[in-house]
């Protein structure tokens, strides 16, 4: 059994956005202490997920991030700045919106996943 099947399995009975912000919070436990720019990660109360990927040129701070738009509407978004540039935010670059048909915190979270791969060269 996958991570992902488990955690799915442990939240199975919530609703969507709480499947799916569980889920978000148990991985930013784990990828969190990963961060080499930890306070420049976009926060509020509708990112659920923000995980920071290297740049090839090593000239920026990204993150990738899954937000909510609005109950059971999610985007993935890119977050960047200049390392050079001394501000501590950061703008959003890049959005991609996830599929709202097939509302399953598993449909999400792979979108997510398959987006991150991808950004990060894989």
């Amino acid at each position: 059994m996958s991570i992902l099947e488990e955690l799915l399995k442990s939240v199975e009975k919530s609703e969507l956005d709480e499947q799916v912000k569980k889920i978000c919070d148990q991985i930013m436990a784990e990828e969190r202490p990963k961060f080499e720019n930890p306070k420049n990660e976009p926060k509020g109360s509708n990112i659920f997920l923000a995980i920071e990927i290297k740049d090839k040129t090593d000239s920026n701070i990204i993150f990738i991030c899954l937000e909510r738009e609005e109950k059971e509407k999610y985007i993935v978004s890119k977050w960047s700045r200049k390392k050079s540039i001394n501000l501590s935010s950061l703008k959003r670059v890049g959005v991609w919106e996830v599929d709202s048909t097939d509302r399953k915190a598993e449909k999400i979270l792979k979108f997510y996943a398959i987006k991150l791969k991808y950004l990060k060269g894989e």
